[in-house]
């Protein structure tokens, strides 16, 4: 019996959705046979059989899976394939006849004895937290008690930024030597991360006191700093401009940004990226480290982009297009809107909207460097 998993190492990923199942149920496959498609938020990777044997599909198409588990399962036998089943439908039979183990974090566990909170009454799925305690309890977080956004000096453009993850460490640095923005607060809808910080930067909440701050003059623009997600980058984006909040532009000062660039606004552009004489971008994109789009090329907006992404001149990438790591566009190109591209591919010729560019992933192995002998 072996078990299939995702080969990736995306540390932005925890799950991925199971696109399309390439063999059968059942199915006699051997050693490198592409069995499924498994999307991220950065890649679409294509999954290969490890070795000869019988698929035992572990999850449905368009099912939601931990990256970290197996998806099938490949058997030398279809007595071993049997054998597992009834073994499968054995665990399943006793699980029904027993209640139910409650997974929760040690917090959790803690704060429902404080609050009298029956854990095996929440029947989640899932690891339970102390948020899911706390609302069950109706002891949630007091927004009279959240802290206040930070001032700024006079003429400089205080910025709330919308995410307290990853992205939003990496937009604080870039605007950590700024003399004309300073980050003054970070919402998030993560109500366990009300009340921290994120690099002395007070979250103050929720994504839905952006129009109360806003309108008690706390902030002058808004940044979507979350990398991992054009989806939720154009929602917010939306959210934004119904409510009359300007986005704001975050540029590394190592960024080289030709001269006759056309700059829409929310876009957040990492260390040492490169925008050529003539580009013309559109707002709400996050650049990561590395990126150089040349000459007269065309971004639109919402997209998110991995490092060390390189085009040539006059590539046209549209609205809403995800990157990888390590991805090189030949001139004259168009990605088309909602194109995803896994990491590592060479982009020669467009994609229409809606595609996705798959690249196969080579397993390598590490072994112990070999040393001469005196």
């Amino acid at each position: 019996m072996k078990p299939v998993v995702v080969p990736t190492s995306d540390v932005n990923s925890e799950h991925g959705v199971l696109v399309a199942w390439f063999v059968d149920d059942g199915a006699k496959v051997e050693a490198g046979t592409p069995l499924a498609e498994i999307e991220t938020s950065k890649a679409v990777l294509e999954v290969a059989a490890p070795e000869a044997g019988i698929v035992l599909h572990l999850a449905d198409p368009l099912q939601e899976v931990p990256l970290s588990e197996p998806i099938a399962m490949l058997f030398e036998t279809p007595a071993d394939l049997a054998a597992y089943a009834r073994e499968r439908e054995a665990r399943a039979a006793a699980a029904a006849e027993t209640p139910p183990q409650v997974r929760a974090s040690v917090k959790a566990v803690r704060r429902a004895q404080e609050l009298g909170v029956d854990l095996a009454a929440l029947r989640l799925d899932r690891l339970v937290t102390v948020k899911d305690v706390e609302e069950a309890a109706g002891h949630g977080v007091d927004e009279g008690a959240l802290p206040a956004p930070l001032e700024a000096g006079p003429g400089v453009q205080r910025i709330v930024l919308i995410g307290g993850g990853l992205g939003a460490t990496q937009v604080l640095d870039i605007l950590s030597g700024s003399q004309t923005q300073r980050v003054v607060a970070v919402v998030d809808d993560d109500r366990q991360r009300w009340g921290a910080e994120v690099n002395g930067v007070p979250v103050v909440g929720g994504s839905d006191r952006l129009r109360s701050l806003f309108a008690e003059g706390a902030y002058d623009a808004a940044i979507v700093a979350i990398s991992t997600s054009v989806e939720a980058r154009r929602r917010f984006r939306e959210a934004c401009a119904e409510a009359g909040i300007p986005l704001a532009n975050a540029v590394d000062p190592t960024a080289k940004i030709a001269t006759d660039v056309v700059l829409g606004q929310g876009n957040v552009i990492c260390a040492f990226s490169h925008l050529g004489t003539g580009v013309r971008m559109g707002d709400n994109n996050f650049l990561s480290a590395y990126n150089s789009f040349d000459h007269h090329s065309r971004i639109g907006s919402d997209n998110s982009t991995g490092p060390s992404c390189v085009s040539s001149g006059k590539v046209t990438v549209g609205d809403r297009v995800r990157l990888g790591t390590g991805i090189f566009i030949e001139p004259h190109v168009v990605l088309g809107d909602d194109v995803a591209v896994a990491s590592g591919a060479v982009i020669v010729r467009s994609v229409p909207a809606g595609h996705a560019v798959k690249t196969k992933i080579v397993t390598t192995t590490v072994v112990p460097a070999q040393r001469s002998r005196r």
